[in-house]
């Protein structure tokens, strides 16, 4: 969902490394390598993700570096998902085997029969189908090694972690409470150990 446009669910995390200036010639060119491509009629995929820009989901140009905004590193992670409707897939198969059925005068198709026209018919739709898209922004801010990404569902907020190290080599870690707070220790170089004792708090009563 948008960061930069009103109010967004986001998750944050750290991230174990930043590239350096230096290093963006290279983060541009794993960047355009992962960078969204469009489902393939001819395909059986039913999802495709990748980077677009920020400000324009069609635009998979990063020869410019668009994405690099110093401090920041500013993507949106796109996903594409087709789908033939069950309802769709039974109609256009009921509707394949009267016809054969009528055509080679049988009272009925074979097993294995119903099985290939299945499969051909999902083939069929699938390419007929309409991709529903979603776009996720990502901002990666190199000084703090904090990453705002603007989801929080597991399985897109997984798929996007696993995107992500793919193309920069870098490990996510969600953000939680206690890992703030040792992380604030560790700066003010307090003994870490002072979280050991910390027990969660009864909100039952």
């Amino acid at each position: 969902m948008g960061l930069l446009r009103g109010s967004a669910n986001f998750t944050r995390y750290f991230t174990d490394h930043t590239p350096s200036e230096n290093d963006m010639d290279e983060v541009m060119d794993n960047i355009t390598r992962f960078a969204f491509r469009n489902l393939d009629e001819h395909s059986d995929a039913e999802r495709s993700t990748g980077w677009v820009n920020i400000m324009n989901m069609f635009d998979t140009d990063f020869t410019v570096k668009p994405f690099y905004m110093p401090p920041y590193i500013a993507l949106s992670f796109r996903v594409d998902i087709r789908k033939v409707p069950p309802n769709a897939l039974k109609q256009y198969c009921l509707e394949a085997e009267n016809r054969i059925k009528a055509m080679e005068d049988l009272e009925y198709l074979p097993k294995d029969k119903r099985k290939e026209l299945k499969d051909f018919t999902w083939h069929q739709l699938l390419k007929r189908a309409i991709p529903r898209s979603r776009t996720y922004d990502m901002i990666w801010n190199l000084n703090s090694s904090v990453l705002f990404f603007g989801a929080t569902s597991d399985k897109i907020c997984d798929e996007f972690a696993e995107h992500f190290s793919k193309t920069f080599g870098v490990i996510l870690s969600p953000v939680f409470p206690y890992m703030l707070a040792y992380r604030q220790l560790e700066k003010d170089g307090v003994d870490t150990a002072l979280l050991d004792g910390l027990k969660g708090a009864d909100l039952s009563t």
